[in-house]
């Protein structure tokens, strides 16, 4: 008999990895050998669901469990209905955090024949032992025990075992632990008690050499608080260090559990780390089962930022008891610690929190189905959930998207504005503008900015170049292959054409030099349009001048050229700026 797990995950990447039922699978191995036939099925919510039953249907299972979250939900409900109609005896069940948080609500379908709550590696064994035994699909339900797993030695890693090959996938899923030791009141996964449970460091080393053997480029841990045990983070941290040096991971992590070591080690190796401040405001954080002591949290940040590590934020609006002026203030707190990116989520309503239960008190309103989002409370009104949803926006555009941390400091300094005044301006300007790429936003908006009569358009230059140059280091440290070929693609995978207001050579020297004020810069650094390439990766970038000549037969490829140009564009082909072929 054949068992098909399916994965539907939210997009295609490097998260995109089966790690919940591939350790389903190796659970069911270990246990049945080859006495039942267990495949994994990689599917994507863009996909349509006739498609995704015939793919299923394909290898024709006679078991079929799906892994349920609240933004797969609908898709998985879809493919199931259509399995059920079309395959009448086909087995079909849902497991997962969704299927745990509204147990009731996914069993109740009748596409289901039974679900799986909670961790589930013992409980599918349990399952499928039932069904060997001639159990009825409909009877095991009521047979189930769910629980935690007690022991996570007594789990067989499906990375050593071979059932999930790290090579098949461009990043990794990775667990350390299970449990969390906080009570947040929007959050499930606190909830099913068993504590926090450690995978022995013996699997932890072994997995990690064989991801670096595997050459794994990225691997997402997914432990909601690393860093809860020091001891444990800085050995792993440690092992890191020796074991897979190439690898980025990327980590959630609590202030208040950093110290000075941490902060180095962390500094040490390739990593991201996120940390959920939710909110700057105490009394926000305690109606939610959280606290934070805002000097302690900065003096926390401040040992990241002085030891050199990637760190960011993630902010909640839409909180019980918060308003849009908690959300700005926010914003401005958050933003002030310098933090490499910034994640902003309008709050959801899930089932089986806390927050589910308390929503009525606090006078939430909220979707009742998936991704039951908040739809406004007594301080928190609708139209002003919106605008903090524009304002979450163009945050984004501009500070993630538009990678405008190396500078976003000197043109607010410029502007002298707070952060949360300048992306509600900037929300407004994108009202005004069609959409497009975030550098060409970014400098529509300061043009814009650096106009108004309190400003100085020389300002606006500077600002302008500081975009320029970092959205074009920031191009080639992500640049892989060659672009596709058409019009102006001649340039090289790793050539950048751009145009500045000043010498980009003089304005490195400049800021190299300390001079990190718009104002003074304007004033050392004369005009001098020019056009330029470009090209390098990640820290050895080069700048090639170009002649007027130059750049206007840069322009033309694609075109006609006069023998002229072809000849200036051969000399550039000739220093590897160029693809040959296109000279």
């Amino acid at each position: 008999m054949r068992l098909v797990l399916v994965a539907l995950h939210l997009e295609r990447g490097p998260r995109a990895v089966p790690l919940g039922p591939a350790m389903l699978a190796s659970a069911l191995r270990r246990r049945f050998g080859g006495g039942l036939e267990v495949g994994i099925l990689d599917l994507f919510l863009d996909g349509d669901p006739e498609a995704c039953a015939d793919r299923i249907l394909a290898s024709e299972p006679g078991y079929v469990g799906f892994s349920m979250y609240v933004w797969n939900r609908p898709l998985a409900l879809a493919i199931a209905r259509i399995l059920k109609a079309r395959a009448p005896g086909l087995v079909l069940f849902a497991g997962g955090s969704e299927a745990t948080a509204d147990f009731e609500g996914v069993r109740a379908d009748p596409a289901f024949s039974f679900v799986l709550p909670g961790e589930g590696e013992e409980l599918i064994v349990a399952a499928m032992e039932l069904l060997g035994q001639g159990v009825a699909p409909e009877a095991l339900q009521a047979l189930l025990r769910p629980g935690p797993v007690r022991d996570l030695a007594s789990l067989s890693s499906p990375f050593l075992d071979g059932t999930l090959d790290p090579a098949r996938y461009s990043g990794q899923l990775w667990e350390l632990s299970r449990g969390c030791p906080f009570t947040c009141d929007f959050c499930f996964e606190s909830r099913g008690g068993a504590g926090t449970r450690r995978v022995p460091l013996a699997r932890v080393e072994a997995e990690l050499a064989l991801f670096e053997a595997a050459q794994v480029s990225q691997v997402f841990v997914l432990d909601p608080t690393f860093n809860y045990n020091r001891k444990a983070a800085k050995d792993i941290l440690r092992l890191i260090q020796r074991t897979a040096p190439g690898i980025h991971f990327f980590f959630e992590i609590r202030s208040e559990f950093l110290d000075r070591e941490l902060a180095r080690l962390f500094a040490s190796v390739k990593c991201t780390l996120q940390i959920g401040l939710q909110s700057s405001s105490p009394a926000v954080l305690r109606n939610i089962g959280r606290t934070m002591d805002p000097e302690d949290f900065q003096e926390k940040i401040l040992l990241l930022h002085q030891a050199g590590a990637t760190y960011g934020f993630d902010l909640i609006y839409g909180l019980p008891g918060d308003d849009l002026a908690g959300f700005l203030a926010s914003l401005d707190f958050a933003l002030a610690l310098a933090p490499n990116h910034l994640d902003l989520f309008l709050l959801s309503v899930l089932p089986g929190t806390r927050l589910r239960e308390t929503a009525e008190g606090f006078g939430l309103a909220h979707e009742t189905r998936d991704p039951y989002r908040v739809l406004g409370s007594p301080t928190f009104s609708p139209e002003d959930l919106a605008r903090a949803g524009r304002v979450a926006h163009a945050a984004d555009l501009f500070y993630n998207q538009g990678k405008a941390v190396p500078w976003f400091a000197m043109v607010l300094s410029a502007l002298e504005e707070p952060p949360s005044a300048f992306f509600s301006a900037f929300a407004d300007h994108l009202d005004t503008q069609p959409p497009g790429e975030a550098a060409t936003l970014q400098l529509s908006f300061l043009a814009a900015r650096f106009a108004e009569p309190r400003h100085r358009p020389a300002m606006g230059t500077v600002a302008a170049d500081l975009v320029t140059w970092f959205t074009c280091a920031a191009s080639l440290a992500e640049a892989a292959d060659p672009p596709p070929a058409g019009a102006g693609t001649a340039l090289g995978a790793r050539v950048r054409l751009a145009s500045f207001h000043h010498d980009p050579r003089a304005l490195l020297d400049e800021l190299g030099a300390g001079i990190t004020e718009l104002e003074d810069l304007s004033y050392v650094l004369p005009p001098s349009p020019c056009a330029v390439l470009v090209h390098g990766r990640d820290g050895d970038l080069k700048i090639r001048p170009l002649a007027l000549a130059e750049a206007a037969a840069l322009g033309r490829l694609g075109g006609g050229l006069t023998p002229e140009e072809a000849g200036l564009l051969a000399s550039l082909a000739a220093e590897g700026l160029i693809v040959p072929a296109m000279a």
